[in-house]
């Protein structure tokens, strides 16, 4: 719920008679707004089930890693909806990139073993990935290629959700909480049910 508020931000700033790149942009980041609140609410319930099933000390480090993840994320999208698009989107992205550089493991509530060790050279597909999109934020806050950056966000993003999509559809038999793919552009890259 707490991201919300920055999707009515960004639909705001999708509608208000702005530039077409500051409006595909804004429409961009709607876009990963909601699948990021979702990352959000599965990796935070992923340490809760995990938690109660095992007590390893690490997941109190891999859960202070998700709780800033998300308030990074949470500055990020807040930033984008008042109008800094860019910087809103570098903040995003930042709060990202450190989860996959610091988070240590991936959580699988329901298999055997619940708790595995993934460093960041298992994620350095979904690190490259960022890192364009980073890229690309840093373009727009210097206001160069801003046709090109927000036709790429929008692509990139577009993409990916089409993904997801498929990726749901496919899985409407499981647990609605367990349904999750790691974003390319994003955050978590963890097991279909883990961010």
């Amino acid at each position: 719920m707490l991201f919300m508020p920055a999707a009515v931000g960004l639909l705001y700033q999708a509608v208000q008679p702005h530039p077409w790149p500051h409006r595909l942009l804004a429409i961009a980041l709607l876009l990963a707004i909601f699948e990021q609140a979702h990352m959000a609410r599965v990796d935070l319930r992923n340490v809760e089930a995990v938690g109660q099933r095992l007590g390893d000390s690490r997941l109190q480090h891999f859960g202070q890693v998700v709780i800033w993840t998300v308030v990074g994320q949470l500055v990020g999208f807040y930033g984008a909806a008042v109008g800094y698009l860019g910087w809103g989107m570098a903040v995003i992205l930042l709060s990202v990139i450190g989860f996959n550089l610091v988070a240590t493991l991936r959580l699988e509530p329901t298999a055997t073993q619940p708790i595995q060790a993934a460093d960041w050279r298992s994620r350095l597909d979904v690190l490259s990935l960022d890192a364009i999109a980073l890229i690309l934020a840093c373009l727009w806050i210097g206001q160069h290629f801003q046709n090109w950056v927000a036709v790429g966000m929008f692509a990139i993003t577009a993409l990916y959700s089409a993904s997801k999509l498929v990726t749901y559809a496919k899985a409407l038999g499981q647990q609605p909480s367990a349904i999750h793919v790691a974003h390319a552009a994003q955050e978590h890259p963890q097991a279909p049910q883990q961010n």
